[in-house]
């Protein structure tokens, strides 16, 4: 591993390759596992809508996801602000 990691820092021609194919690799991973959480997703919303239509029970489990999807976006919501406003005026003294 050592030789591999020692040869790719020596060819940076090679490195750059290697790295462009690790990003590819990861961008395709990435990719698969989103579009099996939207399919996960998008099966969830159906059983949803066919308890509402067919007025069955709604499981806690919906209404635990619902407060859990909730919270998840207000803490989003609160990191990007934070993250624009650390980007539009940063203190003194940060690099």
């Amino acid at each position: 591993m050592e030789k591999a990691i020692t040869y790719l820092t020596q060819h940076p021609f090679f490195f750059v390759i290697a790295v462009i194919i690790s990003l590819m690799i990861l961008f395709s991973s990435l990719r698969k596992i989103m579009g099996m959480f939207l399919l996960l997703a998008a099966l969830f919303v159906l059983y949803a809508a066919y308890l509402q239509i067919s007025g069955g029970h709604v499981p806690e489990l919906f209404k635990s996801f619902e407060q859990t999807v909730g919270n998840w976006f207000h803490l989003l919501g609160d990191l990007f602000t934070w993250l624009f406003s650390l980007l539009k005026f940063p203190k003194k003294g940060m690099v």
